[in-house]
């Protein structure tokens, strides 16, 4: 048949717009290729220990603590010496149940000053740490800002799994790892740690 009926012709042309359609329509719902994005990691607990900083604050954080204990001890003392004197009373004498009472009254408030001083010293700590976190956040973006860094991990790739442990605590450590390898040229660690060293002994 040398003519083309209109009847195929239009069937042809139909196909043929629903095969460009269907083309068009997957092109348009592609994404475009992700950019690379620039990842680095850092190593926490060596910020932290590496920080003159955090030495600084401890230290004034022991010598707090020191003079508390000291506080103690003279409590300590004064109880010593009422047991010595409860000892020498005649037992169930009403002046050595005064002494008892005395005793027992001061040994309670010790016991309290002990464990507020163990509280308060806990409190104290994490107030540090909070407050050095912060500024590690602040060093880490602004290194990212200068080098380009996307995106800042930290670093759990080294630590160990847990040996001799159950099996739920074993994948549990395994599933909760961030970073399972990385390059040593990815790691900023000592970067933030110059930064904020540096700033804190600048004058």
């Amino acid at each position: 048949m040398r003519h083309m009926s209109k009847t195929t012709f239009a069937a042809i042309t139909t196909i043929a717009l629903a095969a460009i359609f269907a083309i068009s329509a997957k092109a348009t719902s592609m994404r475009p290729p992700a950019q690379p994005t620039a990842v680095a990691t850092v190593d926490i607990a060596a910020i932290i220990n590496g920080l003159e900083e955090r030495k600084v604050l401890e230290d004034q954080l022991n010598a707090r603590r020191e003079t508390r204990k000291g506080q103690l001890e003279a409590v300590a003392k004064e109880l010593e010496i009422l047991e010595a004197d409860i000892k020498m009373l005649e037992p169930g004498t009403d002046e050595q149940r005064d002494k008892l009472a005395q005793y027992m009254e001061r040994k309670a408030a010790a016991d309290a000053r002990l464990n507020a001083l163990s509280r308060i010293t806990s409190i104290d700590l994490g107030n540090v740490m909070r407050g050095l976190y912060g500024k590690i956040e602040d060093a880490i973006a602004r290194i990212s800002e200068r080098e380009g860094y996307d995106v800042v991990l930290m670093d759990d790739s080294t630590f160990p799994l847990p040996e001799n442990a159950p099996d739920s605590d074993v994948y549990r450590a395994i599933v909760t790892k961030g970073v399972i390898w990385r390059h040593d040229s990815v790691d900023v660690t000592d970067q933030v740690i110059t930064l904020m060293n540096n700033e804190f002994t600048a004058p």
